[in-house]
């Protein structure tokens, strides 16, 4: 038997290929991912999933990313969950929303699409703020 999964993500793409190889590269680096293509649909999610990290494009069909971290914010009423979004756009364009980011409680910009270095990062990240998942907490980046 395989060690359990060590994090839980909630993966926020409308895009099923881009969602489907971004949750498979994540499964290999042994977290645990559920996908939602909504806003609405992470925000049911949330609660019953637990997850310690949610990466949400920025572009939904129903909502923003931006949107969806502002809502987690008051539903979750948590400081412990990292919230990174994620979007095609330039490193310009995302320099434009980072003030706005902030204030909706976002922990991360990033780019798409997500790279096994970059997912090597966050794993390292949630490893030495989180060894293990059963406190099911975080603390916030900046």
């Amino acid at each position: 038997m395989g060690e359990p999964p060590r994090h839980r993500v909630l993966l926020v793409e409308d895009h099923a290929s881009v969602a489907e190889a971004t949750a498979e590269l994540m499964r290999l680096h042994g977290l645990e991912v559920h996908v939602a293509s909504t806003g609405s649909d992470a925000l049911e999610m949330v609660e019953a999933f637990s997850p310690v990290l949610i990466l949400c494009d920025l572009r939904l069909p129903d909502m923003t990313g931006l949107d969806v971290a502002a809502a987690l914010r008051v539903r979750c009423r948590k400081n412990d969950l990292l919230i990174a979004i994620i979007t095609a756009t330039s490193a310009e364009y995302l320099r434009e929303f980072e003030a706005q980011a902030k204030t909706c409680g976002v922990s991360l910009l990033l780019s798409k699409p997500l790279t096994n270095e970059t997912l090597i990062a966050l794993v390292s990240q949630l490893e030495v703020l989180q060894p293990r998942q059963a406190s099911r907490g975080l603390r916030e980046s900046a």
